[in-house]
């Protein structure tokens, strides 16, 4: 094809032709800038969004493992607690391995002591559990703590002398209270 325009509308019409097209080229450049914008914000918003979602849970789980420390710190304060005041109430003269120690001497032959717990009631008790292998020596063994002068009462339950040998047996004993 020949061009029949003069060089000067030529060079008119290629200035106009290259400024459309820098227009055309800009505004598919702003458009798809925008979308890009817009896809990016509305990750970026959803992400945020997550993002503090976790940061709740995170908090809420640190304060529940604290919670939980915390409530297992309480309950171990609390059973030392209990256990020196159990110590403390029993006789400031009188520690507990001499009362273990009364309690295993006054032992007459055939008995045999399973366990001992010391609980704070009023003066301080002991709760005593063994075997004895016939109601006799249980029978003495419950003369001998009664004869101590630092147990105050020693209760034993009618169970304790129902069976002739071979006695299971549960004592308590009050202690005599601090001076």
């Amino acid at each position: 094809m020949i061009n029949l325009l003069l060089p000067i509308d030529r060079k008119t019409i290629r200035t106009e032709y290259r400024r459309r097209l820098f227009v055309v080229g800009g505004l598919l450049t702003f458009g798809l800038a925008l979308i890009a914008l817009i896809i990016v914000s509305s990750f970026a918003f959803i992400l945020s969004w997550r993002r503090d979602e976790v940061l709740g849970q995170i908090t809420t789980t640190q304060q529940q493992f604290s919670t939980a420390e915390l409530a297992k710190a309480r309950q171990t304060v609390e059973e030392a607690n209990a256990s020196i005041k159990i110590l403390g109430v029993i006789s400031p003269r009188a520690p507990v391995a001499l009362i273990l120690k009364q309690l295993i001497d006054k032992r007459t032959a055939g008995i045999q002591l399973t366990s001992s717990k010391f609980t704070a009631q009023g003066t301080g008790s002991v709760e005593v559990a063994g075997k004895s292998q016939t109601r006799v020596a249980l029978l003495a063994y419950l003369e001998a703590l009664r004869a101590e002068p630092r147990f105050l009462k020693v209760e034993s339950p009618v169970k304790n002398i129902i069976r002739e040998r071979d006695v299971t047996f549960s004592l308590t004993i009050t202690m005599v209270p601090p001076k």
